[in-house]
């Protein structure tokens, strides 16, 4: 029996089919650290919960899934909710709003999210997650020296440059733990839902300390975006799921 962090050994066949994956990876990566330098927060987390909204509902009006009246008032209300942000807090020109930015790390992620359910059974989250990881390194780390970023870093003088450091080492760590934690608990309801709650709870310690700019009408969109976001579960990645999806 395959263990969990068992790695799909890498062979041609291999690399055709999570190629996709990875480029998905790679550029929801760029896109997302462009958008996040420039927008809020809790605006860049609400707005991400557009994917899995919009694969919720989808799945449900293709019978694939049977929830609740709450539940499918919740994920018209999480969309509704994100689409309303972008609409009230997007300036113009759009190109310079970081929303381009942000548009296209949702893109990347839904073709993520959709890509996994026609990808071969056989390379489990972790195989994606290792070597979207892995790609992802190869392709950004000579990048970063053409393209001078590195160097910028060098350069970078902050009063508390260590814990600058210490922060950015500490976030790659932690993010690939929950990378690999979220794999194993992926189809996981009260995985999903606990996810979601604790997104809600960091954007309610984020607004005070980096977004207190955020207007009344603004903060309410965000607040009843992940409120809704905690009473679905879009259960996107679940194999019965794709399986079913894939006969249709």
């Amino acid at each position: 029996m395959k263990k969990q962090l068992d790695v799909t050994v890498l062979d041609k066949t291999t690399a055709i089919n999570l190629l996709p994956h990875c480029l998905y990876f790679l550029g929801a990566i760029v896109a997302g650290s462009k958008a996040l330098a420039t927008l809020p927060i809790p605006v860049f987390v609400s707005v991400c919960n557009i994917p899995p909204a919009c694969i919720f509902l989808l799945d449900c009006s293709a019978s694939l899934l049977n929830p609740g009246l709450v539940q499918v008032t919740a994920g018209l209300v999480s969309l509704g909710a994100a689409v309303s942000v972008i609409l009230l807090d997007v300036s113009l020109p759009f190109t310079d709003s970081g929303y381009s930015w942000l548009l296209a790390h949702i893109l990347f992620l839904t073709a993520q999210i959709l890509h996994s359910r026609i990808t071969n059974p056989r390379y489990t989250e972790v195989d994606k997650l290792y070597y979207s990881n892995i790609f992802s390194v190869i392709i950004l780390a000579p990048s970063s020296f053409y393209l001078e970023e590195a160097f910028s870093v060098l350069h970078f003088q902050h009063r508390r440059q260590i814990r600058f450091y210490l922060g950015c080492l500490l976030s790659g760590v932690l993010g690939v733990l929950l990378q690999l934690w979220s794999a194993k608990l992926r189809s996981n309801q009260r995985f999903q839902r606990s996810q979601a709650l604790a997104k809600l709870l960091a954007c309610l310690v984020a607004v005070p300390l980096f977004s207190p700019e955020l207007s009344v009408p603004l903060w309410g969109f965000v607040a009843a975006n992940l409120i809704s976001s905690v009473l679905f579960s879009s259960d996107y990645e679940s194999l019965e799921k794709r399986d079913e999806w894939l006969d249709v």
